[in-house]
């Protein structure tokens, strides 16, 4: 028989990974750390006939928070939300705070048409829409290995 000795951490529960997200830090025993986590959506992205599809998972998300813009060529799907929430009652008072931001990044390939794009939000899921230029053909060139 083999002795081995228990380690409280490795049997104790953690807090869900849903709290740290919206609390923006990471929750540790240590007291005086004060990591931040990155709060990064969820994206699907395919390639379609005729349009580039990207589709972020933003729950809880509103349209009118989410900012789409075109940069040298990037796709960029940024949000920044605060809120402040305050109740009074005869003996107490409770103020909260919060602020989450983040901001994802698509390089546009050659064949997207930036003047053609189209979004729409629809349950917590941004779909984008980035039509495909006509006629565009990719220069491609097979190199002989010598």
């Amino acid at each position: 028989m083999k002795l081995f000795k228990w380690n409280i951490s490795d049997i104790k529960p953690k807090f869900p990974n849903i709290v740290e997200k919206f609390l923006g830090k990471k929750i540790t025993d240590d007291t005086t750390s004060d990591q931040e986590v990155a709060i990064v959506p969820s994206v699907n992205i395919a390639d379609a006939n005729k349009a580039f599809e990207v589709n972020v998972a933003l729950p809880g998300l509103d349209k009118k928070d989410v900012k789409i813009e075109i940069q040298n060529d990037c796709l960029i799907v940024s949000s920044e939300k605060q809120y402040e929430k305050e109740e009074k009652n005869k003996n107490w008072m409770r103020r909260e705070y919060g602020y989450a931001s983040f901001q994802r990044m698509f390089q546009l390939p050659e064949s997207a048409d930036q003047d053609k794009i189209q979004a729409q939000m629809k349950n917590g899921v941004l779909s984008i829409k980035v039509a495909k230029k006509t006629g565009y053909t990719q220069n491609k060139k097979v190199i002989t290995i010598q």
